[in-house]
């Protein structure tokens, strides 16, 4: 019986990377990750058998004698046997998962043409039958007898249309787990190392942390006609954070400290009610840049300190191309958004939502437990509102998230709720 690897050698161990390693440890880092909204499961399932088709005898002989000695790619399809073992536990919908952990996601009429193939007796068929025997010797948990079920809200859903959108967020924050899992675990691999896991932030601690800081700034502010508004806005969006999660507006005059507010009621939000992370997005660079300083100003560590950043600020003008210090680590958790606070932008964001890419969609299961601050709400189109607020409503009702509609006047959220689908 011989060995089965997943990928080649690591330049650092000088090991290839056994494919049971590979399934098992990308199955327990999604299973974690789907946790935060009750899929752990369904990840860790979609996770053990996403590179199952690696097993077959044509792709170990094309890793060992081609791509590992001439550095380049197996260029044997693997994600089939996967597919067929993910449609059997979990259904097609979810199989997809699987079917687009390289390539991005596909359409179901896709997923139906791989499943009519390899039930065929090509040699397609043939190597995905193979792979499954193969990998089940080692990693036995790969054949159920039972059907994973998706979370029982799902079900409940009575509106078609409704289940629908849901199922698809749903798929979306799996394949985000999944996809993460894969990477992290690959890059340890070739790392040599563990697979890069942040610390959960202690949201208290920050919270703490920003209130002490932000009490220094305006002590050594100037006095101005607006001191008293800009308190008693923020006395207010303190007061307000702790409410029961879900979908929040900030009116604030211009002068009012808006980005100030919004980062205390987020962070106090998150405080009391277990949340992990803040996202604060905004729809213009020049303003994302502006408040991403504010927010480093008054959550990261002070210089010299052993603690690792807190805000990672990432759209398209920042530079990540350092390999050290915190360049590094805020090229490294750009790719899956794991900091306490990230300040981005709305293309950045909205790109997760409903991108199909792996590269894309991997950050997204960070939102679950999360507050979402969108900035300067009035800048976003009309004919992009209605998926946005339906997808927005999904993560509040069934992913933990917190929402902030921030900058809207009156007017502009008469018109935005005017939008917002029954």
């Amino acid at each position: 019986m011989r060995e089965l690897f997943a990928h080649s050698r690591s330049p650092q161990s000088g090991c290839r990377h056994r494919l049971e390693d590979h399934l098992r440890g990308s199955a327990g880092l999604a299973r974690s990750f789907a946790e935060a909204f009750g899929a752990g499961e369904v990840a860790e399932y979609l996770a053990l058998v996403h590179d199952v088709g690696k097993g077959c005898c044509a792709w170990q002989d094309r890793l060992v004698f081609h791509a590992e000695p001439m550095g380049k790619p197996v260029g044997i399809p693997h994600k089939e046997a996967g597919t067929v073992l993910a449609t059997q536990t979990v259904g097609r919908q979810l199989a997809a998962v699987v079917q687009g952990h390289h390539g991005g996601l596909p359409d179901q009429d896709k997923i139906k043409d791989v499943l009519a193939e390899l039930r065929g007796a090509g040699p397609e068929a043939d190597r995905a039958r193979e792979a499954t025997a193969a990998v089940a010797r080692v990693v036995p948990e790969i054949l159920r007898n039972d059907r994973i079920l998706p979370p029982a809200w799902l079900a409940g859903l009575e509106s078609p249309s409704r289940r629908a959108l849901a199922l698809d967020v749903f798929t979306r924050m799996v394949f985000s787990c999944v996809v993460d899992a894969d990477y992290l675990d690959t890059a340890a691999h070739f790392a040599g190392g563990k697979p890069r896991i942040g610390v959960r932030a202690e949201m208290g601690e920050l919270l703490k942390r920003f209130e002490w800081r932000r009490t220094r700034l305006v002590a050594r502010r100037d006095a101005s006609p607006v001191d008293e508004l800009r308190e008693r806005v923020y006395g207010e969006a303190l007061a307000a954070a702790s409410g029961a999660p879900g979908m929040y507006v900030l009116h604030v005059p211009t002068g009012g400290a808006k980005t100030i507010a919004a980062g205390g009621f987020a962070l106090r939000h998150a405080a009391e009610h277990g949340l992990g992370r803040v996202v604060f997005a905004v729809p213009y660079i020049s303003i994302t840049q502006q408040n991403a300083d504010v927010y480093r100003d008054l959550l990261d560590p002070p210089e010299g300190s052993e603690e690792g950043p807190v805000v990672l600020e990432h759209h398209s003008s920042v530079e990540l191309d350092e390999e050290d210090g915190a360049g590094a680590w805020a090229r490294l958790a750009a790719e899956n958004w794991d900091a306490p606070v990230v300040v981005t932008t709305t293309v950045q964001l909205f790109q997760s939502l409903f991108a199909r890419k792996p590269s894309a969609v991997r950050k997204l299961h960070r939102l679950a437990g999360s507050v979402i601050v969108l900035d300067e709400v009035q800048a976003l189109p009309d004919r992009l509102l209605i998926p946005i607020l339906s997808v927005l409503r999904d993560l509040v009702e069934h992913f933990g998230v917190s929402v902030v509609l921030a900058g809207l006047d009156p007017e502009s959220w008469t018109r935005v709720m005017r939008l917002v689908p029954a």
